[in-house]
């Protein structure tokens, strides 16, 4: 009886020795993560100059125009026959206003943000009457403007402050005094097209110029600066509303502050 001899059995291969360099690429890529973390924060903490600049000469565009485009000629020299001819393609010179200088930005910068500190401050002592749409403030670049209801000030017809609207300007006028010098206010007063005519006010244009003085006055009691201030009056002039309904009538009957930061040295 013969047997078979089995096939012969496969060898398990040799086991590899345990890795112990594994924590290297662990600490690899934590390394990796911090340095992209910090190249995050450098650059988001690195101020871009240019952009400022540019930014700031938006807002001076916005209220002094763009300076009208102005071409050179270039440089005239030996053009043959005609040597004495211009260049057929001028070269737009450069704008005095497309490169701000830094000190001006700064400027710029101050004070809009000493008109946004000051529109927070307002906004908050409104508040209840900005809720009943009797006072707005608009914050445009370098100038802040609060309208307000006649009747929040004044009763009707006349030119003296309410009680409640002296305690409320007189909050207004410690924002005010705050600014810089070179700040400028101006109360600006209107009215209605209904026609007035007593002993103390002969018409639209004296209510609304006396409203304005008072406002004025009140802040220079105050501590503002008579060299900041300015009144005005436009009577019914200058309606924002249809004076043909009783609310239009009351949204032109207004007191307008508006403050006005210095423009920038460059664009003077």
């Amino acid at each position: 009886m013969s047997s078979h001899a089995g096939p012969p059995g496969r060898k398990k291969p040799p086991e590899k020795p345990p890795n112990h360099e594994r924590w290297v690429i662990s600490y690899a890529d934590l390394l990796t993560l911090l340095l992209a973390t910090f190249v995050v924060l450098y650059a988001s903490s690195t101020r871009n100059h240019h952009k400022e600049d540019e930014i700031a000469l938006a807002f001076i565009k916005a209220f002094h125009g763009t300076p009208p485009a102005v071409t050179t000629p270039k440089p005239t020299g030996s053009k043959g026959v005609l040597q004495h001819q211009t260049s057929p393609i001028p070269t737009p010179a450069t704008s005095p206003g497309s490169k701000l200088p830094q000190n001006v930005a700064h400027q710029l910068a101050k004070s809009m943000q000493a008109l946004q500190d000051l529109q927070l401050k307002l906004s908050s002592l409104f508040q209840p009457l900005i809720i009943k749409h009797e006072v707005t403030i608009t914050n445009a670049p370098l100038t802040l403007t609060i309208q307000l209801d006649a009747s929040v000030l004044f009763p009707s017809g006349q030119a003296a402050l309410k009680p409640e609207a002296v305690v409320l300007l007189k909050q207004v006028a410690l924002g005010l005094k705050q600014l810089a010098p070179d700040f400028s206010i101006v109360v600006e007063g209107y009215t209605d097209n209904q026609p007035i005519a007593t002993a103390q006010f002969p018409s639209n244009w004296s209510l609304s110029s006396e409203r304005s003085v008072t406002v004025v006055q009140l802040f220079t009691d105050n501590g503002v600066p008579g060299g900041q201030l300015a009144a005005e009056g436009f009577g019914e002039f200058a309606p924002i509303a249809d004076n043909t309904t009783d609310p239009g009538r009351t949204q032109n009957r207004r007191v307008v502050v508006v403050v006005h930061a210095p423009a920038p040295a460059a664009v003077q």
